[in-house]
């Protein structure tokens, strides 16, 4: 694959530098609040951030905006294999390099390929790319697209030492240039002291809760958590599965937790801006996903204090 570049340093300026994060888009999940959290504490005296979308969704959008983020979107599908994907290339390189800025950083395999190619083409200096998780490219296309952006960056950044292992055993990307970024939390926000439950507006009382915050996507692994619940159930019969998500299941949840007897006994929450809320109504919180690097739902847990 050849070695990675060492990062340049950014050209100085007399004013904030501008840096672009590129992301496939802002439908709320783990990366899109990081994403979030970075736009609130960055400093502004230095960097002046700006949020490229590869599609035109998620109410996240307008959270960025309302950060005094300017956001561009492409109308892209995430994949070369559509021909308004690689015009949408195009016109991101154009936008990159009419903007110049200093540093381009991609978040997950559809952003971190889109960024770094047109980062590259537009003669950015330095160009960053984010692994979070431990889920091996799928496909001729997507082992493309990683090998791609793997070559074309300066930095790689995982948020645990496993993603980084992952990155150099499984994507067999150069180790020259890998950083390691933890996530984190804003235990401000998630408070247990300041948080109120939501247990008397969702009918709950006093039932035993487990809890959890998944997209309904095979690698979360919520069919083995709705197996496993099923056996709880056989023990606390009053037990509740509350579960804050996305708002489209695919596949559909109802028919697996139909199919083991458990459907009446849970709630599908949707998304939630009011995560700190949800978690204080929960017992226990459950993260049944198989591939997280650091999971920002287990930590917003922990710093609920939950078990």
């Amino acid at each position: 694959m050849g070695k990675a570049r060492c990062a340049p340093r950014a050209p100085a300026g007399t004013g904030p530098r501008d840096v672009v994060y590129v992301i496939a888009s802002m439908i709320v999940g783990g990366t899109q609040t990081h994403l979030l959290q970075v736009f609130r504490f960055l400093d502004r005296e230095r960097y002046r951030p700006h949020l490229y979308c590869l599609r035109d969704e998620g109410n996240l959008i307008e959270t960025a905006r309302g950060l005094d983020v300017p956001v561009e979107t492409f109308g892209m599908r995430g994949s070369l294999r559509h021909p308004g994907d690689f015009a949408g290339l195009l016109r991101m390189r154009s936008v990159m390099k009419a903007l110049d800025p200093s540093i381009v950083h991609g978040y997950l395999l559809r952003g971190n390929f889109f960024a770094a190619a047109a980062a590259r083409a537009a003669g950015v200096p330095v160009v960053v790319t984010s692994k979070r998780g431990l889920h091996a490219p799928a496909g001729a296309g997507e082992r493309f697209a990683v090998g791609t952006s793997n070559r074309l960056s300066d930095i790689v950044t995982g948020n645990s030492p496993a993603v980084l292992e992952f990155t150099r055993e499984i994507e067999r990307a150069p180790s020259l240039c890998m950083e390691m970024i933890p996530s984190g939390v804003d235990t401000a926000r998630f408070d247990p002291a300041v948080a109120r439950s939501l247990r008397d507006e969702l009918g709950l009382g006093d039932a035993p809760i487990v809890g959890t915050a998944i997209t309904f996507r095979p690698r979360k692994g919520f069919r083995m958590l709705f197996e496993a619940f099923a056996a709880v159930r056989e023990r606390i019969p009053d037990a509740r599965l509350l579960i804050a998500g996305a708002d489209a299941y695919e596949p559909d949840p109802e028919a697996l937790a139909r199919q083991l007897g458990i459907l009446d006994a849970i709630t599908l929450l949707g998304r939630r801006s009011d995560m700190p809320d949800v978690l204080q109504s929960f017992d226990v919180f459950v993260l049944p996903s198989q591939s997280e690097g650091m999971s920002n739902a287990i930590l917003e847990a922990m710093a609920m204090g939950l078990p």
